[in-house]
């Protein structure tokens, strides 16, 4: 499995019970496998309380014969609680009655909130929900939109207006003033500008910078020489340096301003990226479908219909549980 993430990713342990549960729900998991489910079970207390909350939402009927693991040994604690539904169709059914809600839910203080508005946006002072843009007007004048489950503070002083992006993207137009550098500051460092049309995307670990008009300068945090980046041109900044993007993989960074996704010879993995702002189900994919190349236009704001065309088009195949989880893998030759 794969989790690519970015400032709203999921937690880390439910990111691995979402990974387990497509597993062993495959219909293809051997012993081993369960075996190995059993140690992560046990490795860790929250790992024994997620599970052990959706199973008593499922009633004691999700991941059947999960209490004979291990041979001639004894199951561990939070398997054995666990039961086996008579017949696949019938723990299909469970699972589809609740399983992934209440995994959803379980050590997670909220999560399908959080899909729909990122936790950390309810205290900014601009912020988008799910499948949400939205366009601001500053006080200075400046035009700002966000992308969908972004979020964003404004610090405007006397001598400096500051935008800090705490997560998701977005695109801003300047109003001049030249007594005031205005700048959007990201976990990875600033980017300054004056009179431009910039956009800003926050990633795990990185920044993406595309300047749409005029030009920018990148300050990385850990003080490392700043970079102009002129019109036209897309880097990555990172905390100790700047990488330039190449202008022959480069496609337009600001298509989700107009509701679509460009993509020019990327991996799945960065397809679902995109998409995941714009629905409240957990996409994930297996590393071999992350690693598949993928061109076209797709729509952000309808995402399962970007999901059909991929498969459409790929060799891929998408499997649902509910509306809540959706798993991208290859189709098998």
């Amino acid at each position: 499995m794969t989790a690519h993430g970015s400032a709203l990713a999921l937690d880390p342990v439910i990111e691995q019970a979402i990974d387990w549960l497509v597993r062993l729900d495959s219909g293809h998991s051997d012993d081993s496998e369960r075996r190995a489910f059993a140690r992560w079970l046990e490795a860790a207390p929250a790992h024994a309380a997620a599970w052990a909350s959706l199973q008593q939402r499922l009633d004691q009927r999700i991941v059947p014969a999960l209490t004979q693991l291990q041979a001639g040994g004894h199951a561990p604690s939070g398997v054995r609680a666990l039961s086996a539904a008579p017949d696949h169709r019938a723990r299909r059914r469970a699972l589809l009655g609740g399983a992934t809600v209440a995994l959803l839910t379980a050590a997670g203080g909220g999560l399908w909130a959080e899909r729909r508005a990122p936790l950390m946006a309810w205290s900014s002072d601009l912020r988008t929900g799910t499948g949400e843009r939205r366009r601001f007007v500053l006080a200075d004048g400046s035009d700002l939109l966000l992308n969908a489950r972004s979020a964003a503070d404004l610090d405007f002083g006397a001598d400096l207006r500051r935008v800090h992006l705490r997560a998701g993207a977005l695109i801003v137009n300047v109003a001049t003033d030249r007594q005031r550098p205005f700048v959007v500051q990201s976990a990875q460092g600033a980017v300054r500008a004056l009179g431009t049309r910039f956009m800003v995307q926050q990633e795990e670990g990185r920044t993406l910078v595309s300047v749409l008009e005029h030009s920018v300068r990148l300050h990385p945090l850990n003080d490392a020489a700043p970079v102009a980046l002129p019109q036209g041109a897309s880097a990555w900044l990172h905390a100790d340096g700047v990488e330039l993007l190449a202008a022959a993989t480069r496609v337009d960074p600001s298509a989700w301003s107009s509701g679509v996704l460009e993509v020019h010879d990327q991996p799945l993995a960065e397809v679902l990226e995109a998409l995941r702002p714009y629905t409240p189900a957990v996409l994930r994919a297996s590393p071999e479908a992350a690693r598949v190349r993928v061109y076209g236009v797709y729509p952000l704001d309808r995402p399962m219909q970007a999901l059909q065309a991929l498969v459409d088009t790929l060799p891929l195949r998408v499997r649902h549980w509910g509306d809540w989880v959706v798993y991208v893998d290859v189709r098998a030759a």
